[in-house]
C-alpha cells in the first residue's frame, strides 16, 4: 500500500523516508534545513517534536568512514574505492550481528593507505526498521500500536507498554510524485533525499540487492550517509576504535488536542575516534 498525500502537507518517515504500510501522515509544510525540537510534555499542534524511542531495531549490513562523499548524486551505486573509504564492518565477512541499541564500537583496520581526514560515515541498513514509543501529556498517554505510526493507542494506564511496528522505505515522493519538502534536492527523487536535519547533513538512498539505487518494492537496503562534524583524522600508525553513538528518536505529531502519529525520525549519530588502550 502506497502513501497518499494531502495537499500542501509534507511527510518524513523512517530516516526521513516515505514508507509503505501508511495510508497518510499529516504534517505542516516544512522546507529544507529543518529543526525539530524536543517534545515538552504537551500535545504538539500541527508541528512534530522529538522523543526517545522505547525500542529501535534495525540490522546493519555495512559501515565505512570515507574521505569524500561515497554516493554523489551523479552515481547509481556507492563508490567506496574512489572516495577513499575505510571499511569498519561488513556482514558478509563478519556475520556477527551489530546491535544498534548498544552504540557499537568498530576496530580500525591496519591499512596504511587510509591515513588522513575522514569527512563522512556511511551505513547500509536492511530495509526494515522496527520501533516502538510512548508519549505522555498530563494524565493522557499514547503508545504505538503494531499497525504502524498512525493513530497510536490512547490509554490512562501508565503500565501499558508500546507495541512495536515495522516501516520500510518505498518512495520519497509518493504515488502522486509530489515534492517532499524535507529534501534539498528539489523535493527528492523517488529513491534519494538530501537534507539538513537539526544541523546534520544527511543523505538516504534506497538500494536493490546489488546495491544499485532504486525505489518501490525493489528496495532491499537503505544507504545512509552523514557528514562528520568534526571529521576524524587518522595517522598511518594509529590503532584504535571508532565508537558510534546513535540518537534513536521518534517524531510525535498532533493537532493540539490529540496525538495523531508517533513515527521514526532520522538516525542521527556521532563517530568518535578512540585510541587503543584509552
Amino acid at each position: 500500500m502506497k502513501l497518499k498525500f494531502i495537499p500542501k502537507i509534507s511527510i518524513l518517515k523512517s530516516i526521513l523516508m516515505i514508507l509503505t504500510g501508511i495510508s497518510f501522515f499529516e504534517m505542516q509544510e516544512i522546507y529544507s534545513s529543518i529543526t525539530i525540537l524536543a517534545c515538552s510534555n504537551t500535545v504538539p499542534s500541527k508541528v512534530p517534536c522529538i522523543i526517545r524511542a522505547s525500542t529501535y531495531n534495525v540490522e546493519i549490513v555495512k559501515v565505512d568512514i570515507c574521505k569524500n562523499n561515497p554516493f554523489p548524486n551523479f552515481r547509481s551505486t556507492p563508490d567506496y574505492g574512489g572516495s577513499y573509504c575505510l571499511n569498519l564492518y561488513n556482514i558478509e565477512s563478519n556475520p556477527k550481528i551489530v546491535n544498534l541499541a548498544r552504540n557499537p564500537t568498530f576496530k580500525i583496520p591496519k591499512d596504511l593507505k587510509n591515513k588522513g581526514e575522514f569527512n563522512h560515515i556511511s551505513v547500509i541498513f536492511k530495509n526494515k526498521f522496527t520501533v516502538s514509543g510512548k508519549y505522555q501529556s498530563g494524565e493522557e498517554i499514547w503508545i504505538t500500536s503494531n499497525k504502524g505510526p498512525k493513530n497510536p493507542i490512547k490509554t490512562s494506564n501508565s503500565n501499558d507498554s508500546p507495541r512495536a511496528f515495522t516501516e520500510k522505505l518505498s518512495n520519497w515522493r509518493g504515488s502522486n510524485n509530489i515534492d517532499n519538502k524535507y529534501c534539498d534536492n528539489d523535493g527528492g527523487t523517488s529513491s534519494r533525499c538530501d537534507l539538513n536535519y537539526n544541523g546534520n547533513k544527511l543523505t538516504a538512498i534506497g538500494l536493490d540487492n546489488d546495491l544499485v539505487e532504486t525505489s518501490g518494492n525493489r528496495v532491499k537496503y537503505v544507504f545512509y550517509n552523514l557528514e562528520l562534524n568534526p571529521p576524524i583524522t587518522l595517522n598511518s600508525a594509529d590503532e584504535g576504535f571508532i565508537d558510534i553513538k546513535y540518537k534513536k528518536n521518534l517524531e510525535v505529531y498532533g493537532n493540539g488536542k490529540d496525538i495523531k502519529t508517533i513515527s521514526t525520525a532520522p538516525l542521527i549519530f556521532r563517530a568518535l575516534y578512540r585510541k587503543e588502550n584509552l
